[in-house]
């Protein structure tokens, strides 16, 4: 990437990072109530992933009608705040304890390929909720959402197939591709979660997308609950 995209790049990501961090930790206990709305998302599949109801969301952000939302708006999800004994991590994944005994596995992952555990862990809530079946409309896997030429580069990468739909396999793969975007990004987490995104060459080449940014601002946004 050229010097000057990429620090145009890394200047806009922390305005919109500063933004969406701002209103993740504007309460003590609401790391996870906020969320920026994606390309593709429903409110339906919002609440689904958050453990909430469309209606209960449109509520609580004055939303008249449901079918409508906006890439980029940002919301407050009801019932998704951790209690203080909690830990800060989502309430709804604190209802799912088959989901909540994959923290070990994300920790170890991330410690293996020395990435952040908040920031894989982030991720993989915003792209499956921690949910090991889910394949969405373009074919992406599992936890960490692998595309299928994703699952091969890290099959490359890590020397062995393993299989996107198993639990601690997709953790591996996430963790691993992470580890490679970071190191082609010099490190800047906001480039790197670009780039999972968008795809390093895109992100390198530009321009880097509206619903990019959106995505990076989302998951930086979440990352303080799994601290």
């Amino acid at each position: 990437m050229k010097r000057v995209a990429a620090t145009a790049l890394v200047a806009v990501l922390i305005a919109v990072v500063g933004a969406a961090g701002m209103m993740a930790t504007a309460r003590p206990h609401a790391a996870a109530s906020a969320y920026v709305v994606r390309a593709g998302d429903t409110l339906s599949g919002i609440a689904t992933r958050f453990g909430t109801t469309a209606g209960a969301i449109a509520r609580a952000n004055g939303i008249t009608n449901p079918n409508v939302i906006l890439v980029g708006q940002h919301l407050t999800i009801p019932s998704t705040d951790a209690t203080p004994h909690s830990g800060g991590l989502p309430a709804s994944l604190l209802a799912h304890p088959e989901r909540l005994r994959l923290r070990p596995v994300f920790q170890w992952w991330a410690a293996y390929y020395r990435i952040p555990a908040d920031l894989i862990e982030g991720l993989g809530w915003i792209e499956s909720g921690w949910q090991r079946n889910v394949i969405s409309k373009t074919g992406a896997q599992g936890i960490g959402q692998l595309m299928p030429a994703t699952v091969e580069v890290c099959w490359k990468l890590i020397g062995i197939p393993l299989d996107p739909m198993n639990a601690s396999d997709n953790i591996r793969m996430t963790a691993r591709f992470l580890r490679y975007l970071l190191d082609a990004t010099g490190g800047v987490v906001t480039n790197t979660l670009a780039a999972y995104y968008q795809g390093l060459r895109a992100v390198r080449q530009g321009p880097i997308l509206p619903e990019t940014l959106v995505y990076v601002a989302t998951i930086m946004a979440v990352r303080p609950a799994f601290r």
